[in-house]
């Protein structure tokens, strides 16, 4: 999951990093340049995700994080299900 992040979030001006261990990951929001944390965009991509069935969590000082912990019995379908709800939600958001 934490390639594909990394690749859907590559050209992403607004995306600080994405970060984590195994299946517990995290995408940081930030201004490019500045890297002033951009808590509306992480809360942003939770309401998109949440239109679209998909529950995710912010977390960070700011809350300019959103975390990402699937059960560890998640199928390889279901993490391709969920990189195309959130590259929607990020599109959509304009992140």
């Amino acid at each position: 999951m934490a390639v594909g992040l990394r690749e859907m979030t590559r050209e992403r001006a607004s995306v600080a990093e994405v970060r984590g261990r195994g299946m517990m990951i995290g995408i940081e929001f930030a201004d490019p340049g500045a890297l002033t944390p951009r808590p509306d965009l992480a809360k942003g991509l939770l309401a998109e995700a949440m239109a679209r069935n998909l529950l995710l969590l912010t977390c960070g000082t700011y809350g300019q994080v959103v975390r990402i912990i699937p059960p560890l019995v998640t199928t390889e379908e279901e993490v391709d299900l969920a990189l195309g709800i959130m590259g929607d939600a990020l599109d959509t958001i304009g992140a």
